[in-house]
């Protein structure tokens, strides 16, 4: 978990964006730590050069294609190298998933990517974590 000092050194730097948090219950049902969620800059950048149609699809920003995910994300996949995928599945044939990893000793969670896959991408990975 983030110590306070860590988070406030997190929070003066301004390419760093606070974005949600991941709760103690789901946490502890996945076996990990409840933390804050925050993505930077540079992987904002990264998300609407790699996804920029995707994203103009739907008529979202970057920043705001993650924050839908994070605030209404309905299952956790593992990722590989066991990051986290937190997913927002639709009934549709794609869905929406950032991948997270920790970051700083594991005291915070960090957006790595975003981006839109079929629901089949999901067939040989683990559900670590689905909404009832």
């Amino acid at each position: 978990m983030a110590t306070k000092n860590t988070s406030t050194q997190i929070e003066k730097q301004t390419h760093y964006h606070k974005i949600g948090r991941l709760s103690r219950p789901i946490a502890k049902k996945i076996h990990r730590e409840s933390a804050y969620i925050y993505i930077d800059d540079n992987h904002l950048k990264h998300i609407f050069l790699k996804h920029k149609n995707e994203i103009e699809n739907i008529g979202l920003t970057p920043r705001l294609f993650v924050d839908l995910v994070v605030n209404n994300f309905n299952r956790i996949y593992r990722g590989r190298r066991n990051d986290l995928r937190l997913v927002l599945w639709n009934g549709k044939p794609k869905v929406t998933v950032i991948e997270l990893n920790f970051a700083l000793k594991k005291e915070f969670y960090e957006v790595k990517t975003a981006t839109i896959v079929r629901k089949d991408f999901f067939s040989d990975s683990d559900l670590l974590w689905k909404k009832k």
